[in-house]
């Protein structure tokens, strides 16, 4: 080897040239199942409207409302009652012009939505003025309500707040302000002096002044009943054998529909399962029939009234004077200024310990979830599962809050099963636990 100088490097050569290359990456196919298109709806302006109305139809609105009309509301009036009378036709033009569709603008004037009257097509109210029966007689105006005497506002929002305990909250200082005791032994309440300097004395002393102008518990708690099948308990509650009607199958119809949304709701999430919507069909007819059955008698004035007071009442409580005096946790979020003081409240009369902000979730969402299903055509031919699962979606937010709220409230999870219990008894139980000492 050494002889052929094989180290030298002139004795080598290429044989061949060789090019070598990556090899080519194998294709990746990306399989994944997405969800069927969601038709369009008839419906769909109907529900941003009912929707709109909702979002300004809020104690925070009402506040700006009030705050952009210093002439409508004097703070020191020069005598006690016109300072309440100011406040409720304050309230009484906010909730009025906001429950048509009407919102209130900085330019201190109300101007219509943009789809109002879209809207109001919608709704099978609008229908109903075909029969030969007018509502009213020639020369008699309809009032201001975009349907002939329907506003866009639903008794079950004063309901909730009535069981979350607002009224009861603002009764009990009421009486001790007339220096009345509510109860036999002790008073939380016994500190309280309001100054005649300050503007809270003419509000309660106006409110004391029109309690016989205002709607009693006994009319709210028979309107309840009547449209809803909704009890409350107490001892001025009339009983069950003086009314006339009631709706014993509301909450078997509202409570299977909101079962039926979380059952679908969870096959609509699994992309392997076409979810049938036509159980929620179903359920929609069967609440609209029974709503419907209960649209009579005072259900507009009652339901338009009680929210014009709930109004007066979160404005009362919100005042700088009742937080001085009742005091309460400032570390707790509220959504409105007024909330803060019922809880307190119920903590020192020794009521439900659930918050009011779970009361007031019932009330704007279930609000909400009955102006649809009450103005929707759901019991016309022309509807189809489509609509339905329109609706559910839509309508999604408001149903799993509502649902979750009330399982806060009454310890009831309605996603599990259907649960017929009057909301009272559920509440009168989980307060006897509270209640027992151990």
């Amino acid at each position: 080897m050494k002889n052929n100088k094989i180290n030298n490097r002139n004795n080598w050569y290429p044989l061949d040239t060789i090019s070598v290359k990556e090899p080519e990456p194998v294709p990746v196919v990306k399989v994944a199942l997405e969800a069927n298109a969601i038709p369009s709806s008839i419906h769909s302006v109907l529900w941003q409207f009912i929707e709109d109305v909702s979002k300004n139809l809020t104690f925070k609105s009402f506040a700006a409302f009030v705050t952009k009309n210093p002439g409508g509301f004097n703070a020191r009036p020069p005598y006690g009652a016109r300072t309440y009378q100011s406040l409720h036709m304050l309230s009484s033009t906010f909730v009025t012009q906001t429950a048509i569709g009407q919102s209130y603008s900085s330019a201190r004037s109300w101007s219509p939505g943009t789809d109002t009257a879209a809207a109001v097509a919608r709704s099978y109210v609008s229908d109903q003025d075909d029969d030969l029966a007018r509502p009213f007689p020639e020369g008699i105006p309809n009032g201001q309500y975009p349907l002939d005497q329907v506003p866009f506002v639903e008794l079950i929002y004063v309901y909730w707040l009535e069981e979350g305990m607002l009224f009861q909250s603002l009764n009990r200082i009421l009486a001790r302000f007339q220096n009345r005791r509510s109860q036999p032994e002790g008073d939380a309440l016994s500190r309280l002096a309001v100054s005649p300097l300050l503007p809270l004395r003419g509000l309660l002393w106006g409110l004391a002044e029109a309690e016989k102008d205002r709607l009693s518990l006994r009319r709210r708690a028979a309107e309840y009943e009547y449209q809803y099948g909704l009890q409350l308990i107490g001892r001025a509650i009339p009983p069950a054998e003086m009314l006339v009607e009631r709706r014993t199958q509301f909450l078997d119809a509202f409570h299977s529909l909101l079962n039926a949304c979380h059952r679908y709701y969870k096959e609509f999430s699994d992309k392997t399962v076409d979810a049938d919507a036509f159980p929620l069909l179903s359920n929609l007819q069967e609440l609209h029939l029974v709503l419907a059955a209960g649209a009579n008698n005072q259900f507009a004035d009652v339901s338009l009234s009680a929210r014009i007071e709930t109004l007066d009442v979160q404005w009362m409580l919100a005042q700088p004077e009742m937080r001085e005096f009742l005091g309460g946790r400032t570390m707790v979020p509220y959504q409105e200024e007024w909330m803060g003081r019922v809880d307190t409240m119920k903590l020192m009369q020794e009521w439900s310990d659930a918050s009011i902000t779970h009361f007031y979730d019932l009330a704007v969402h279930g609000e909400q979830l009955l102006l649809s299903v009450r103005h929707g055509r759901w019991n016309e031919s022309g509807m189809t599962s489509d609509d339905a699962k329109n609706w559910a979606l839509k309508w999604k937010p408001s149903v799993q809050r509502y649902i979750h709220a009330y399982r806060a409230v009454t310890g009831v999870d309605l996603s599990e099963r259907v649960d017929t219990t009057m909301p009272s008894a559920l509440l009168q139980r989980r307060l006897a636990r509270k209640l027992v000492r151990y």
